[in-house]
């Protein structure tokens, strides 16, 4: 985020800065799998983003934060995932975390809206490594192509309503803490659901 956007988008850098050494940890901790290494390889990776998903479905579901957050309900991936599920002949994995709920403040949960919502914009990125696997908008890498054109300007609508909402100092360090809670999730969650599936090499040439 660049100072100009910094400036325009102080909540967000918060977000952002508050949030970058687990976000960096998150990243490291996917890429180590080599999701992109084989179709084998990105089914787990799959794996790792429907458990994600399903945990925090209920977020997209709740009408208090549909108040705040425009277009809440759309913006859930899962059917999309499991269109890919389907496509890669995969099945929805077991549950990885027992008798566990999502369970958050309000504006804690908009600190997760903002890690979910953010991973977005790293799918785009993603979808043209998918491509190499011949997974595509319409086969496999549904879930990565999300919105697709539309990808960015739903980011921006996203920041624009974080910023617009009238926060106490209070409030504000709950989203805060939300974020930080759901990137350390998140990472947890990598180990969890990888160490759930069978073991894979990655091919090297």
């Amino acid at each position: 985020m660049s100072n100009l956007r910094a400036e325009h988008y102080p909540r967000m850098s918060k977000l952002r800065i508050s949030t970058s050494a687990v976000h960096d940890q998150l990243d490291k901790k996917i890429m180590d799998q080599s999701p992109f290494a084989s179709q084998e390889h990105y089914g787990l990776f799959l794996r790792y983003q429907y458990h994600l998903m399903n945990y925090v479905a209920s977020l997209y579901q709740c009408d208090q934060l549909a108040l705040m957050i425009n277009n809440l309900k759309s913006r859930d991936r899962t059917e999309q995932l499991l269109a890919d599920f389907q496509d890669l002949d995969m099945t929805q994995p077991a549950q990885v975390i027992s008798n566990t709920q999502f369970s958050a403040s309000m504006h804690e949960s908009l600190g997760w809206l903002y890690v979910v919502e953010g991973s977005k914009l790293g799918a785009a990125v993603l979808a043209k490594e998918a491509e190499k696997l011949g997974l595509h908008s319409g086969f496999g890498a549904r879930f990565l192509a999300g919105s697709g054109a539309d990808r960015g300007s739903n980011w921006r609508q996203f920041m624009q309503d974080i910023e617009a909402l009238t926060l106490t100092v209070q409030q504000e360090q709950e989203m805060l803490n939300g974020a930080q809670a759901a990137f350390k999730f998140a990472n947890q969650l990598v180990e969890l659901s990888y160490n759930q599936a069978p073991n894979l090499t990655t091919d090297v040439a």
